[in-house]
């Protein structure tokens, strides 16, 4: 009897083993798992928000020859926000005449458009000398434009209208 209850002990025991056995390796399935790679390459952009126009102010004597927009009653300078997401070369163009009073003409060598920001002035002259600054990290950064127009004779009344042209370059 003891035999008997010694065997019954021992196939129970195995039996408990074997069902464990079994439900561990019905559990433990293997797990699968691998990285998905993400890979891109962020460019330089720079863009402009909405320009401002400036506003020419009047002449102060009828021998003045010159209009400006920092200059005179009712002047104001033009003005455009720029956000780029790394440094940028800023330049600033030649004007376009819009209108003018016909018989007027712009004196060679003046200076024609400016511009600032980040404390930098950049500017360009009738005969095409210009120049670029290079500006850090412009994020939101007010850029001031102003026309100042030398003419070679006193200014004649009537409509007076330019506009220039920006050009901001990633680096």
């Amino acid at each position: 009897m003891k035999t008997n209850l010694r065997n019954s002990l021992l196939l129970s025991a195995f039996t408990i083993c074997g069902i464990a056995a079994g439900a561990s390796s019905v559990m433990a399935a293997p797990v699968e798992s691998t990285a998905i790679p993400f890979n891109g390459t962020v460019t330089s952009i720079c863009a402009f928000g909405s320009p401002n126009g400036g506003t020419l102010g009047d002449i102060s004597a009828p021998t003045d020859d010159f209009i400006a927009s920092d200059v005179g009653t009712g002047a104001t300078s033009g003005s455009i926000t720029l956000s780029c997401n790394g440094n940028a070369s800023l330049r600033i163009s030649n004007f376009t005449v819009v209108s003018q009073p016909s018989g007027m003409t712009i004196a060679p060598n003046s200076f024609v458009v400016f511009a600032n920001a980040q404390g930098k002035s950049l500017s360009y002259r009738i005969n095409g000398v210009a120049n670029s600054q290079t500006l850090t990290n412009p994020m939101n950064e007010n850029v001031n434009v102003n026309v100042n127009l030398q003419f070679t004779s006193p200014v004649k009344p009537g409509n007076y209208s330019y506009s220039t042209k920006l050009t901001a370059t990633p680096l």
